[in-house]
């Protein structure tokens, strides 16, 4: 088996994690006492961290009946601190392509990541509308980024640029009215 169709390893000593490793390499780590049986190992495909000397055919030397038993105090799960996380898979929580940052929903909502520029301009616009010079520009870039999230549609921001839209509508509409209220008093 290649190096890189090795499983790739992650361990950790002392808080720190520690990887990717082929399974070669942290075997022989283990067989020359570099890691102990006792430190935390994590491949992708495991629910969560396990002592090295717990995984199956990872710990070089005798196995079966006749094998030397667990040293004393060695726990049989994780000895990981509290909130101690994983390393992240390289694609998807599903097994699909690789996550995007923007594609996560809690981290759109606190950060513009993964929007149309054109949505975010349309919808500070939207909100700038009630200032009459505004409005007609909230109307044209809303429309520049209704087709923009169209046409590229791994791009959010249709909530913004539909606001934008209709403020841009409403007071480009409401500052007609007003001109020709006004030309109609003269």
């Amino acid at each position: 088996m290649s190096q890189s169709a090795e499983q790739q390893w992650y361990f950790a000593r002392a808080g720190q994690q520690q990887g990717p490793f082929p399974e070669s390499t942290l075997r022989q780590l283990l067989a020359t006492g570099q890691l102990s049986p006792a430190d935390a190992v994590w491949r992708q495909g495991m629910p969560q961290w396990a002592p090295a000397g717990s995984v199956p055919g990872l710990m070089p030397g005798p196995v079966g009946p006749g094998a030397a038993p667990a040293p004393a105090g060695y726990p049989p799960q994780a000895v990981l601190p509290i909130g101690y996380a994983g390393p992240q898979p390289a694609y998807g929580p599903y097994g699909g392509p690789p996550s995007d940052i923007g594609q996560d929903a809690g981290v759109r909502w606190l950060l513009p990541v993964g929007r149309s520029g054109w949505a975010i301009a349309a919808g500070y616009l939207g909100l700038f509308s009630v200032i009459p010079i505004f409005a007609p520009i909230a109307l044209i870039i809303s429309i520049i980024a209704i087709r923009d999230i169209k046409k590229h549609p791994g791009r959010h921001g249709m909530g913004r640029a539909i606001f934008g839209l209709v403020m841009g509508i409403l007071f480009s509409l409401g500052f007609c009215v007003m001109i020709v209220g006004l030309a109609a008093g003269r």
